[in-house]
């Protein structure tokens, strides 16, 4: 007998064949809770060019690790080591995925260019990476 939970990852690997490579779908699949978040974001519409986002989140294996508010650095979390390669990399714009990648595979990217950041913050951390903020 086939469990609900088989039944729905069958209905997602269904519905993101269309969308993903065999590889990516499988690293996803990996995640099946996560595949299920992402499903309405693949019919988002990616944000404008000229979007100016007022929040950016950016998260490593469903972590927070670095905010940014307003054009300012908010958070830094200080605990990640510079050669870290995370599993799951996701940026939230104003709250909404943007993009998100699993195992180094691009899975959604509404980013038509990367933000326009505050560049002196940005020089700061590479002069002192993952100090708190």
């Amino acid at each position: 007998m086939t469990s609900h939970l088989q039944i729905l990852e069958q209905f997602l690997a269904q519905t993101l064949s269309a969308k993903l490579s065999a590889e990516t779908l499988a690293a996803l699949m990996e995640h099946p809770e996560i595949a299920a978040e992402l499903l309405p974001v693949f019919d988002q519409l990616p944000f404008a060019d000229d979007y100016v986002p007022r929040a950016i989140a950016v998260l490593f294996d469903d972590v927070t690790v670095v905010e940014w508010q307003d054009g300012q650095m908010t958070y830094q979390c200080p605990h990640v080591a510079a050669d870290y390669q995370p599993e799951l990399v996701e940026w939230l714009i104003d709250e909404e995925t943007a993009y998100f990648s699993v195992q180094g595979r691009e899975v959604i990217n509404r980013l038509p260019a990367v933000p326009q950041l505050n560049l002196e913050t940005l020089k700061a951390l590479e002069e002192n990476p993952c100090k708190p903020l």
